[in-house]
């Protein structure tokens, strides 16, 4: 009896190698591409079926990628069925908000994800957002300096939690300004209505790669300027607009900054659920990367006037890991910010 067991532990212990160092392959089979926002011809929705259409290709086996939209709470919805519910074996990723890892986090007692981002398999982002403070044509103030010396501006918020809401409130607290976020707009698009009527001066948390496209010419005619970038890098295309870190030096503050704006480095994420074998998690990550250089990709996303800028999986993880390694008072005094109105 003990020699059958032991032959059976040894058969055990050879199928487990052999499946290990099989090559992984989704021959025959389908993967499924949550978004996590409803469709709405630009945005997360766009970014997500134009990878689906290409990914595919590059994945062992060649499977269909099936894009399904999945709203709900800005992502945060999806990202907890992807931490909880999700099958562990990469038939199902999703592309989540850029502030989703960090929400868990910064949220504190309130923060509606009840996930562990650092546990998800990180395999990339679309682009490295960059967003801005921008102000109207006739605003209280003209340029950066107005607003740093205390001018009062009425700036547009989705609400509490919402990168509008937190971005303002963050100017407040690292660089004194006066901004006055005002609550209740149901998305950018309704903010940036108001600001052409007059009803806002301005907003802090809106996408360069957006407003270059959809106010290419409230910018050109300067109805509407940026006056400072958001983000941990320079834009390429606003070598002359100041960074927010051009006026913060002390260290703590630096530090809250990394961890609110960090999420403008994943703009548009791309995710596995946790527990997913890491053979698996590799060949998606190559796959994501190989497709992001696609010459047909790349030329569908220019005639949509997409920003893309690729950032690896593994720098990806690293940017939230490093975020939960923060401080407990960096990351109290980020969550007080979060939360204020």
């Amino acid at each position: 009896m003990r020699l059958l067991a032991l032959l059976l532990l040894a058969a055990l212990s050879a199928t487990a190698a052999q499946a290990q160092t099989e090559p992984v392959s989704f021959a025959g089979k389908s993967i499924k591409l949550l978004i996590g926002f409803s469709p709405t011809g630009y945005g997360y929705d766009t970014y997500g079926r134009l990878l689906a259409r290409h990914i595919g290709k590059y994945l062992p086996g060649n499977p269909a990628i099936i894009p399904q939209n999945r709203p709900g709470a800005g992502s945060l919805n999806l990202a907890s069925y992807m931490a909880n519910a999700a099958p562990r074996d990469g038939s199902e990723i999703a592309i989540v908000g850029r502030g989703v890892a960090m929400e868990p986090l910064i949220g504190g007692s309130s923060a509606q994800g009840k996930f562990d981002s650092t546990k998800f398999a990180w395999l990339g982002s679309m682009n490295n957002e960059v967003s801005g403070l921008f102000i109207r044509q006739g605003a209280p103030a003209a340029n950066l300096q107005e607003i740093l010396a205390g001018a009062r501006l009425q700036m547009g918020s989705t609400g509490a939690g919402g990168d509008q809401q937190v971005f303002t409130i963050a100017l407040n607290s690292l660089l004194g300004t006066k901004l006055k976020p005002i609550a209740g707009y149901p998305g950018t698009q309704e903010i940036m209505l108001a600001i052409e009527r007059g009803e806002l001066d301005g907003i802090v948390g809106y996408s360069w790669g957006v407003a270059r496209a959809g106010n290419r010419d409230d910018l050109a005619t300067g109805r509407l300027k940026i006056v400072m970038q958001l983000g941990l890098e320079k834009h390429k295309e606003l070598p002359t607009v100041p960074m927010l870190d051009d006026f913060v030096s002390n260290p703590q503050d630096r530090q809250v900054l990394d961890l609110i704006f960090s999420r403008q480095a994943m703009g548009r994420p791309l995710l596995a659920p946790p527990g997913v074998d890491p053979r698996v998690t590799q060949a998606l990550r190559a796959a994501f990367a190989q497709a992001m250089r696609d010459p047909q990709l790349i030329a569908e996303g220019a005639k949509m006037d997409l920003e893309l800028s690729f950032v690896g999986g593994a720098d990806v993880q690293a940017t939230v890991e490093r975020g939960y390694k923060s401080t407990p008072e960096v990351i109290a005094r980020a969550q007080a910010i979060a939360a204020a109105n």
